[in-house]
């Protein structure tokens, strides 16, 4: 059976490029550090790849979200703890305030009362980022305006933020606010922390009351009303202060969770997708090796003469 030359230069051709793409196949492997380069190489393994990488973004977004609702619920939980000392030292006034209290006493008392006050609008107008953090949805304003005399006395406090606090998902369908709003009269919704008629809560209207009554020496409407009401806005305020700490540890523990689900879905990743570098590159080298030889046997054939077959 008589072998062409043209058929053995096909045939040697074809196990080059062979030999070539398998270099450039390895070569890319080599330098990106990727075993699948296409779709073509690996289908299965490419699909399991892409659907791995679609849950390891969004993993990576539930992270990021819930390290923004730690820092607002953080900055949530400062507000918190100084309400709670301004609102401890207006208690305070309130029992002080007997009968056993000089006009100049509760006059004194008065004047502290309405500088409590103002620090408690202070802090009911709280920004973070830009945002005021107790005006609900409504955060590009503040949400507590005052009214005040001539004396620059505060003689209300009205609210115009949002009763209903912006959400965001930390794992699949699962949404929390780090936000509380500073009001709700509406009677149904998220409660509100300053005032908040199902729970009898109305620190600001209670405070300027007691400010009033301290003035005009009221005492007996601070006994029978005033103090009632105050210990109903520390209610309020301290169901708030335990709801912020559940949600600071609750967050923690899943911004932990979120971290341990991403590195255990990259690691599927590399699994899949990356390439054995050591075994590559010992691969390559034969590949190269082989290509080496195979021409170089190549030209030891095709310089052959038509003498050298007879013999």
């Amino acid at each position: 059976m008589r072998v062409t030359s043209t058929s053995y230069a096909d045939t040697l051709i074809a196990q080059l490029q062979a030999q070539s793409n398998r270099q450039t196949s390895l070569q890319q492997q080599v330098a990106s550090g990727q075993r699948i380069q296409t779709a073509e190489q690996d289908p299965l393994a490419m699909q399991q790849v892409l659907s791995l990488r679609d849950t390891s973004a969004a993993t990576a977004q539930y992270a990021e979200n819930i390290q923004t609702h730690e820092e607002y619920a953080t900055v949530t939980g400062d507000v918190l703890k100084s309400l709670t000392k301004v609102l401890n030292r207006v208690q305070e006034i309130a029992v002080r305030a007997d009968g056993t209290a000089s006009p100049d006493t509760l006059k004194a008392y008065g004047t502290e009362v309405g500088q409590l006050i103002q620090q408690a609008l202070d802090l009911a107008n709280t920004q973070h980022r830009g945002e005021y953090i107790l005006g609900g949805t409504k955060s590009g304003a503040a949400p507590f305006t005052s009214t005040t005399d001539a004396n620059k006395n505060i003689t209300s406090v009205t609210y115009s933020g949002g009763t209903n606090s912006a959400e965001s998902e930390i794992a699949p369908g699962v949404l929390v606010s780090s936000r509380i709003i500073g009001e709700n009269p509406s009677g149904s919704g998220d409660r509100g922390l300053f005032a908040d008629s199902r729970f009898g809560a109305d620190l600001f209207g209670h405070m300027i009351a007691l400010k009033n009554q301290l003035d005009s020496g009221d005492l007996a409407s601070i006994a029978q009303t005033t103090r009632g009401a105050l210990q109903a806005d520390e209610d309020n305020v301290l169901y708030h202060v335990g709801d912020n700490g559940a949600l600071q540890s609750r967050l923690e523990a899943s911004l932990t969770h979120a971290k341990d689900t991403q590195l255990s879905v990259d690691g599927e990743i590399s699994r899949r997708a990356d390439t054995d570098l050591p075994s590559t590159i010992v691969k390559l080298n034969q590949s190269q090796t082989s290509y080496q030889a195979t021409l170089q046997s190549a030209g030891s054939i095709l310089n052959l003469t038509l003498l050298d077959f007879l013999h």
